[in-house]
């Protein structure tokens, strides 16, 4: 038989923190174009223009980027906590990207 902890969690469960990463919808060049979400080095799914991709993963720190044939976006450090949802959102740059600078950007959204 499981017990309960002091947080409230059941003993011997694997407790996950979700990470969603969100695409507003786009008219710009790439719109029908995928992003690559990378988490901690590995690619673990895309997101379309006007979707959103949401991720199970262990609670803890993570790294994630977003990445599209030879650019992406600079690493973005998050903290997921038990049972917690860390949402961010990935853009294109598009007229506005300049050489040295990143073609997407990948930032937090505050709730």
């Amino acid at each position: 038989m499981r017990g309960s902890t002091a947080d409230g969690t059941i003993e011997g469960m694997t407790v996950i923190a979700t990470l969603r990463v969100e695409r507003p919808g786009a008219t710009g060049i790439d719109r029908a174009r995928a992003y690559e979400i990378i988490v901690d080095g590995e690619p673990k799914g895309v997101v379309r223009s006007g979707h959103e991709l949401s991720l199970a993963l262990q609670p803890g720190r993570h790294v994630v980027r977003a990445r599209l044939d030879w650019t992406g976006s600079a690493e973005v450090p998050v903290h997921l906590g038990p049972g917690a949802t860390v949402r961010l959102v990935v853009r294109s740059r598009g007229v506005r990207h300049v050489i040295g600078k990143r073609y997407l950007s990948l930032t937090p959204i505050d709730d």
